[in-house]
């Protein structure tokens, strides 16, 4: 019989282990990493010392070696902090080690020890790489074959035997990142032309009515904007000179430049990805577009009933601090 005869679920009966890490996988959509935003998050202590602390999270691991393995992932929990030791470095130089979270699981195609009881193991560990090369981002760069996921690598200058937060960098991915992207326009909305241009010491709403209030998904932590406007209005030959940006409540993109010498209609864009403070998820936050012109430029840029706005929002889950 080619299949697997158990699937999940018959009543009465035990599916396999390699179905249980088939559902896994297919939770994680084939993905690997933490589950949560903040999950395994690796940072210095608080007085520095020859440590690193992992904060508590859970993390799916994909199965990459054993006869029949593919398709399947462990899911693993840690439940408490835990502080892992690094070994300090000579004056012979610095180096650089990766802290992974890894399966080990001795039945399934790799040759580690089995635990003194198989029934409460442990199988899971907080793992430190040392030495690898400098820049190394995953533990798969150097074992391809292994049963991790690579959380954070931290590279010691020479003599060092204190780790600061500057000597270590996040490397987390979550297994199954969320995204949510939905478009606002505004066609031809400027029955009353607006302009832009003659303020150039404040940024102010432009074009007036580009600015929504909504709701922060739960689960995002960052939020990306991009505007673009066509049919903007350059009435003459005095040239016209500024920027436009997008915010985010009180926080404010960069600011994209416009210029325009010769009479006629253009396109101006404008974008930036903001991080979300944790208080802004599940709230009502404030999104807006603004324009500001150039001191020393009289000519202005007007949006009117021949003017089309469209803004892109995308909503993003990354790893965070909190």
């Amino acid at each position: 019989m080619a299949w697997d005869g158990i699937p999940w679920f018959i009543e009465g009966t035990a599916a396999s282990e390699e179905t249980l890490r088939l559902i896994v996988e297919a939770a994680a959509c084939g993905g690997e990493g933490v589950i949560a935003p903040a999950d395994l998050l690796v940072t210095a202590l608080d007085a520095p010392a020859g440590a690193v602390q992992v904060a508590p999270g859970a993390m799916v691991a994909k199965r990459r070696v054993a006869a029949g393995g593919g398709d399947q992932s462990y899911a693993a929990r840690m439940p408490t902090s835990e502080q892992v030791d690094i070994e300090p470095t000579s004056s012979d130089g610095g180096r650089s080690d990766l802290i992974i979270a890894r399966v080990e699981d001795p039945y399934g195609g790799e040759t580690w020890p089995a635990p003194e009881d198989p029934t409460l193991g442990p199988y899971v560990f907080t793992r430190v790489i040392p030495d690898v090369p400098p820049g190394t981002t995953s533990i798969l760069d150097i074992d391809p074959d292994s049963t991790a996921i690579t959380l954070a690598r931290v590279d010691l200058p020479l003599s060092t035997t204190a780790i600061t937060a500057g000597m270590v960098t996040d490397l987390r991915q979550l297994a199954r990142p969320r995204t949510q992207t939905s478009r606002r326009y505004l066609p031809g909305a400027w029955t009353a032309p607006d302009d832009v241009g003659p303020i150039t010491d404040v940024w102010e709403a432009f074009p007036l009515g580009a600015t929504w209030t909504e709701k922060v998904p739960e689960w995002a932590t960052h939020v990306s904007l991009h505007v673009h406007m066509t049919g903007l209005l350059h009435p003459d030959t005095t040239e016209a000179r500024g920027q436009v940006r997008v915010s985010f409540n009180d926080q404010h993109g960069v600011g994209m430049p416009y210029g325009a010498t010769q009479a006629g209609r253009l396109a101006v864009q404008a974008g930036h990805k903001f991080l979300l403070d944790p208080t802004d998820r599940g709230q009502m936050r404030d999104i807006d577009i603004e324009g500001i012109g150039t001191a020393g430029f009289t000519g202005v840029l007007r949006a009117d009933a021949y003017t089309v706005l469209s803004l892109e929002v995308t909503y993003s889950q990354e790893p965070v601090k909190a």
